[in-house]
């Protein structure tokens, strides 16, 4: 797999996009990749969106969702390749930084890239204990993250997180912040697909609301699975 970056933001520095790109594709290969026994993909960050290879997933820094559409990132690319975005403005404006803390475009974008890494197409679902949990690795412990390079990336769950039979003990985030399955943080969020089709929401008790609007925004990928993209279960964790 591979993911370019590009930068459309006027507020965020190409330099600090930079370092968070380095910062993301170690997690990516240190960390998320071991812990869900996967090949790395590669992740690269282009200056210039000219030279983004053809047929590359991609990932588009923005200043707001309107910026998305008036620019031409806001569904999915004409040849259909799954790409993401992430909005800076927002951020920024609830007091978050660049490249430090959970709050920052650099956690932000962690988020994302790990999520793309495991679920590409967003067609994977396990079998849980209230219908078919969404395989989104960094929504249940979203509020969580820590530095690599002193940059600032999400907290991620690992595969064993969506086995209901995991014992006790067992490792369910990076950060070791949850006790079982299929649970997540106070301010963390879960999409369940119940037996009628439908797609549950359920927000953590501290869960920002300012944050509930990226998730409805069209083209993100919990509105996707909202609308019913994809059905296929987790191979290794249906029961």
């Amino acid at each position: 797999m591979f993911l370019a970056i590009i930068n459309e933001s006027t507020i965020l520095p190409a330099a600090d996009l930079q370092k968070a790109v380095a910062a993301c594709a170690t997690q990516i290969k240190l960390h998320v990749a071991p812990m869900w026994d996967m090949v790395p993909a590669a992740i690269v960050y282009y200056p210039d969106k000219n030279d983004v290879p053809q047929g590359s997933d991609l990932l588009v820094a923005l200043d707001h969702s309107d910026q998305a559409g008036a620019l031409g990132y806001h569904r999915e690319t004409p040849d259909g390749l799954p790409y993401g975005r992430v909005f800076v403005q927002p951020i920024i404006n609830h007091g978050g930084d660049t490249l430090k803390g959970t709050l920052s475009v650099s956690a932000d974008l962690s988020h994302e890239i790990c999520e793309w890494f495991v679920d590409r197409f967003l067609n994977l679902w396990a079998d849980g204990p209230d219908g078919q949990y969404s395989v989104e690795i960094s929504d249940p412990v979203e509020n969580d993250s820590y530095d690599i390079d002193g940059v600032s990336v999400s907290n991620f769950v690992t595969k064993r997180y969506f086995d209901r039979y995991a014992p006790a003990g067992t490792q369910f985030d990076y950060l070791n912040k949850l006790t079982k399955p299929f649970t997540m943080s106070s301010q963390g969020y879960i999409q369940v697909r119940k037996s009628d089709g439908s797609v549950q929401e359920i927000w953590g008790e501290r869960y920002p609301p300012w944050k509930k609007e990226t998730k409805l925004f069209e083209a993100s990928r919990s509105n996707k699975r909202r609308q019913g993209w994809g059905g296929r279960r987790h191979p290794e964790t249906h029961k």
